[in-house]
């Protein structure tokens, strides 16, 4: 009974020996193992390098043939991004140059200074029973209005529409808009200097009036 078993198992190996032989190269080197004389690819380097090289040249003439010349003109051409082009517009901007003028500013701070000296002085006067001469010349020069006039600056088509759907101001407009920003930036600076200025003053037309009022200012 043992030798019929062992039979099996002896047929079943024979099998999976043949079936693994079918993945060889040839069935003699199943039974009678590799031939000395052989040499596989990586016993000979040379030869195996030579196919190397041959294949990787060969990878770089195909993808230098078909590669795209990035830098050729049609590429830019059909890539070059769409020329904008922008008209004016029907809108118009105007504006004061002298309210743009620090001198501008510091003269309306005087006139404002000589506009309140005026109301003190009346102020004054209705507690004098006779009113110097002085003080009343200096009342009348005080209250002499001196006007700035300017014409505005009008700025046609300040506005340009562009053709791709956005809107930006004209080259005079811009400066206009630069200046108006500087101007706001150094507002702050500005204010400072600008209550020294009336400060100034109204301390000048004061000296006046106390003169005045001693008797001095009409000698």
């Amino acid at each position: 009974m043992f030798y019929s078993h062992w039979k099996k198992i002896a047929l079943t190996l024979t099998a999976l020996f043949w079936a693994g032989c079918e993945d060889s190269a040839s069935s003699a080197v199943c039974l009678y193992g590799p031939d000395p004389n052989y040499s596989s690819p990586a016993e000979n380097p040379v030869s195996s390098s030579s196919e190397t090289t041959k294949t990787s040249s060969s990878s770089v003439e195909e993808s230098s043939s078909s590669s795209v010349d990035w830098s050729s003109s049609s590429f830019s051409a059909v890539y070059a991004p769409p020329t904008v082009f922008c008209t004016p517009m029907d809108s118009s901007v105007s504006y004061f140059p002298n309210d743009y003028s620090a001198d501008n500013a510091k003269f309306w701070k005087e006139e404002a200074a000589k506009h309140d000296a005026v109301d003190k002085i009346d102020s004054i006067k209705q507690t004098l029973t006779e009113t110097p001469v002085c003080l009343e010349h200096l009342r009348m020069e005080l209250d002499r209005f001196v006007a700035l006039y300017g014409a505005p600056t009008i700025i046609n088509n300040a506005v340009e529409s562009c053709s791709d759907g956005t809107t930006r101001p004209s080259e005079e407009y811009a400066r206009f808009l630069k200046m108006k920003e500087e101007w706001e930036a150094n507002q702050p600076a500005l204010e400072e200097e600008l209550k020294k200025v009336y400060e100034d003053k109204m301390k000048e037309i004061e000296e006046r009036i106390n003169k005045c009022l001693s008797g001095e200012g009409d000698k």
